[in-house]
């Protein structure tokens, strides 16, 4: 009797250090200060649609004629949302809501994992390690809610493919709009959708029986319900405010040249640049683990998930920004070949112990060396205003038109606009190549950059270090007529020896 009693409190125990030590590593990994300048746009727009009831649907924030350029707000609902997170929580509590949704998404992870019969150690692991492979990218944007819908999507099928209840289809509609209503991403939806169709259409096809008009028959009726499914998910995506046009702005964003050359997210997998991030290295740890066990376990491999594994492989093999998807697939696929294994109450025992040794040793070296993109729980990489900087803007005699480095513009509008308004913000897509190549230029051509500070009536430059030692700091003209009102060695904020005069400023807006 008591023999048979230790295994159990011994078990439990295992399992309560493994789940417990993984929610920890959670929070480690993923509760960090707001760093990314998009969630300042995002949160600003939010504003503006609250305020007003309306979806802006131009550029509107810069000085020049570039603000009536169209921008499509396909994140319009994150938007509101983390805007209503920032009045309900405050700025520096916002890390919270990453810590949230980290939680939230690692449970689906887990649920999702289960359910294709993996057990919990594994399934543990398996989890954490999606988490981690999408930790470079998991701040405040509206991936989250994308990488949420993704788990989603994945149950539904996933549910569908094991009862063949039709009606369990009608779950993807949801996912669809909110998907199309929060990130460009949402595609992916009907896209994996078809990639059911095909692999399972495929698998029957081969597992009938018959001649071959039996066979594609028996495809056709095992394709044919994802297929519609993925048909009506498309026409579902339309229903946003921009209507059926936001179907080609996934299209017309991969065309931006300009854009998948210098903006760091879009920059090939094996750029220089990303290769020697960390982010890289963990991803190409999970890929090995993962072509590890599917070649392990390659007999278990259906046409369906090798098709996923395939696709999602390759799109992270493509772009950096594409690393953050294949976690989560990987671990759909890998928890299916896993499922076919029998184990021993001794080895899932084993696994589970593992896992807690896992979240345990990444929880201490995210302690020590901070996450995937070098942050802590109390400071990381950014450009976010230093609170002298803060400070300084805020002053209301700092009124004027801004000529700034384009990570720098969302920030700005977000605690000082309309009385303060940027040449650039990181929509780079919605100003344009032509417009993002213009602004590097300015900054390197002398006899350009006084006739654009002259005829735009600009009171300031904010630059990053970057950009103020690409030629600013030493052009005679800038030298001579401005000087650096202050800096924290990282951004510059400079303005005009001579005041313009008050009839030359522009206008604030309203």
């Amino acid at each position: 009797m008591n023999r048979a009693a230790k295994p159990a409190i011994g078990s439990g125990l295992v399992t309560w250090a493994a789940v417990g030590l993984a929610v920890l590593l959670m929070l480690v990994m993923n509760v960090v200060p707001v760093g990314n300048n998009d969630v300042w746009i995002l949160m600003k727009v939010g504003e503006l649609i609250v305020d007003t009831g309306k979806i802006p649907d131009t550029v509107l924030f810069a000085f020049t004629t570039v603000r009536d350029n169209h921008f499509n707000a396909h994140e319009w609902l994150v938007s509101v949302i983390y805007h209503e997170f920032d009045l309900l929580l405050g700025l520096h509590r916002l890390m919270w809501v990453t810590g949230g949704f980290a939680l939230l998404q690692f449970a689906l992870c887990v649920v999702l994992a289960q359910r294709r019969a993996a057990g919990l150690g594994a399934a543990l692991m398996m989890a954490m390690l999606a988490m981690m492979c999408a930790n470079v990218r998991y701040v405040l944007r509206p991936e989250l809610f994308a990488l949420l819908f993704l788990a989603w999507l994945l149950l539904v099928l996933d549910r569908y493919r094991g009862e063949r209840r039709w009606t369990t289809l009608l779950w993807l509609l949801p996912v669809a709009i909110l998907w199309a209503n929060c990130h460009g991403s949402f595609i992916l939806a009907p896209a994996i959708t078809c990639l059911f169709a095909f692999g399972e259409a495929m698998s029957a096809t081969f597992a009938a029986t018959g001649a071959w008009p039996q066979r594609l028959r028996a495809g056709w009726r095992a394709g044919l319900p994802y297929a519609a499914a993925a048909l009506a998910m498309t026409a579902a995506c339309a229903i946003n405010p921009a209507g059926w046009a936001l179907l080609k702005f996934p299209f017309q964003l991969q065309q931006s040249g300009t854009m998948r050359q210098l903006i760091k997210e879009w920059l090939p997998t094996f750029s220089p640049l990303f290769v020697v991030e960390r982010a890289f290295w963990i991803f190409i740890a999970v890929l090995a683990a993962t072509l590890a066990l599917v070649v392990a376990l390659r007999r278990y491999l259906n046409v369906t998930d090798g098709l996923l594994l395939a696709v999602f492989t390759v799109l992270a093999l493509d772009r950096s920004r594409h690393i953050v998807w294949f976690g989560f697939i990987a671990l759909y696929v890998c928890a299916g070949l896993v499922g076919h294994l029998t184990l021993e109450r001794r080895r899932e025992r084993g696994l589970r112990a593992a896992a807690a040794c896992l979240a345990l040793a990444a929880t201490s070296a995210c302690a020590l060396l901070g996450n995937a993109a070098h942050g802590f729980f109390y400071e990381v990489p950014s450009n976010n205003f230093s609170p002298p900087l803060v400070a300084e803007l805020a002053d209301p005699k700092v009124a004027g038109n801004v000529l700034n480095s384009y990570e720098l513009g969302g920030e700005l509008i977000y605690r000082d606009w309309p009385r303060l308004k940027p040449s650039i913000d990181s929509r780079v897509d919605s100003y344009g190549d032509d417009y993002l190549l213009f602004s590097i230029q300015l900054l390197q051509n002398e006899n350009l950059l006084n006739l654009f500070l002259e005829g735009n009536h600009v009171s300031y430059m904010l630059l990053l270090r970057r950009d103020f030692e690409l030629g600013i700091r030493r052009m005679p003209s800038i030298r001579a007529h401005w000087h650096i009102r202050l800096t924290d060695g990282d951004i510059f904020l400079l303005e005009r020896n001579e005041p313009l005069r008050a009839d030359a400023r522009p206008a604030a807006a309203h």
